[in-house]
């Protein structure tokens, strides 16, 4: 663009009237010889004669027309003795670039400001979020003291009426009560872990665990799960000898027990077979696939991707068919990431379905081998001479337990609260003191932190928890108190007189 066409200078008289025409082209058709210059810039009146002589005026951001189209003007203007001399400036496209960037700097201004409220409100919303996920922590922990103390005397009294003589009927009546109790286990472990997982607070134990034995468990624990006599139940072995392993065994087994719970219930005859193969092995790891393999109904692929998803089976409505919480597979997929492996699955419809995890494993170079118990080597037959101490103020649990502890020939004291225990230990010695952790009048962590009143009759005295908080922060916390155990509720008759036998070994 040639520059003369951006500007115009002119001499004015003290009136206004164009008397000569100096420099440039821009709007040169609108400026005529001997008339006045208000015609185009008519912002110029009055403007003119106070000027101050000998001293530079500017005016900007004026608006002048030629042939019909407005343009955007920059003036400067300078008195001499009897003429006024006009520098005109077109400056449209300067302008209106300016414009362009005020509007984007006041669009960036106002996004800025809107991304500043929404943080405000995400910030808000985070804090509502977990406040909530704290008080859902701290209900599903309460609804778990109460469900497992139910859980716990539903699975106790079951074990205890199926080890008298029955017959047939009450024998089959006992197996299905038991078998619905060890279903709701499953379910509300499968919550809580879910829960844990969401709030990051999952924790995976370490512990030197054959995997012959982790399919063994799975075999125990979900035989009472098949009801279906024309389906069978395969476990298959690697023919080599299976390797020790450091991992998580309750969080293996509930992976491998969820996958054939639901094998189980899609699948009508046939059988489910469930195997484990090393895939890979180094010098400090071992990669295991478990595989969980049914004849059962088949999965379409479109289910098939999203199958692991939460409550996803209730989505189906096959809840309503097959019941079930619809968590399963859920808690199976995030336990799974949690052990850094994987899970998929494979599926044909009317011909069955197999679901495969792989989880690497640090491996246990020196096998050790599992010394053999006390009742194992039969030194123990029963609690004879034993002097218990049992604090639980739940009636149906504190009956069950003095049932047990009788039978087994143990002398037993039953208490209601943390302070009647206190009071019980500071004036007698016991061999066992089995302290519920939520009680009345004082816990049983209320109590371990007197421990030193009542050291003198109970200095050797093994202090045991009993509790329905099985996180890991939990059970770490009672073992800090000073508790040499702690029992799991609902905990398994057998398991819980292995341990005391185990102790009390001679």
């Amino acid at each position: 663009m040639n520059i003369e066409n951006v500007f115009i200078q002119l001499k004015v008289n003290y009136s206004g009237v164009v008397i000569a025409v100096s420099e440039g082209k821009f709007i040169e058709k609108e400026i005529i010889i001997e008339e006045s210059i208000y015609g185009i810039c008519p912002f110029l009146e009055g403007i003119l004669e106070p000027l101050t002589l000998k001293e530079p005026f500017f005016l900007e951001g004026m608006v002048v027309v030629s042939e019909s189209k407005e343009y955007n003007v920059d003036l400067e203007l300078f008195k001499n003795e009897n003429t006024i001399d006009i520098l005109i400036h077109n400056r449209t496209n300067v302008y209106k670039y300016a414009d362009q960037f005020n509007d984007k700097r006041n669009d960036f201004f106002f996004l800025k400001r809107e991304i500043t409220d929404k943080n405000k409100e995400l910030d808000r919303l985070l804090k509502i979020t977990n406040n909530a996920n704290e008080e859902k922590s701290h209900f599903l922990k309460m609804m778990s003291h109460e469900i497992r103390n139910s859980l716990n005397s539903i699975l106790g009294y079951s074990e205890i009426i199926s080890s008298e003589k029955l017959n047939k009927n009450l024998s089959e009546h006992v197996k299905n009560l038991s078998t619905a109790g060890k279903r709701l286990k499953v379910i509300v472990n499968d919550v809580l872990d879910l829960s844990s997982v969401e709030v990051g607070k999952l924790e995976l134990a370490s512990e030197s665990i054959s995997l012959k034995e982790v399919m063994q468990n799975c075999k125990n624990d979900v035989q009472y799960l098949k009801m279906n006599e024309e389906v069978n139940l395969i476990f298959e072995l690697p023919q080599k000898k299976t390797e020790f392993i450091l991992g998580d065994p309750v969080r293996i087994n509930q992976i491998l027990t969820n996958l054939v719970s639901n094998a189980i219930k899609f699948t009508k005859k046939g059988s489910i077979i469930i195997s484990l193969k090393i895939i890979s092995e180094t010098a400090n790891e071992i990669k295991v696939a478990f595989e969980v393999k049914d004849t059962g109904r088949g999965i379409s692929k479109e289910q098939c991707l999203n199958i692991f998803e939460e409550y996803y089976q209730n989505k189906l409505n096959d809840s309503r068919i097959f019941k079930g919480a619809g968590l399963g597979l859920a808690i199976v997929n995030r336990l799974v990431k949690a052990m850094n492996g994987q899970v998929s699955v494979k599926s044909e419809l009317g011909v069955g379905t197999s679901f495969f995890v792989e989880i690497p494993f640090p491996k246990i170079s020196t096998l050790k081998k599992h010394s053999k118990s006390a009742i194992q080597n039969g030194d123990i037959t029963d609690l004879k001479h034993l002097k218990i101490l049992v604090a639980d103020d739940d009636l149906l649990s504190k009956k069950m337990l003095f049932h047990i502890f009788k039978k087994e020939n143990a002398t037993v004291s039953l208490v209601n609260d943390g302070l009647e225990a206190l009071s019980k230990i500071e004036q007698e010695t016991f061999d066992l003191v089995l302290l519920d952790i939520n009680m009345p009048n004082m816990t049983g962590e209320e109590l371990m932190l007197k421990k030193k009143h009542f050291i003198e009759y109970n200095r050797n005295t093994p202090f045991w928890a009993l509790t329905a908080n099985t996180s890991t922060e939990d059970i770490e916390r009672y073992l800090e108190l000073g508790f040499q155990e702690v029992i799991s509720k609902p905990y398994i008759i057998d398991d819980l007189l292995s341990k005391i036998k185990t102790i009390f070994r001679v």
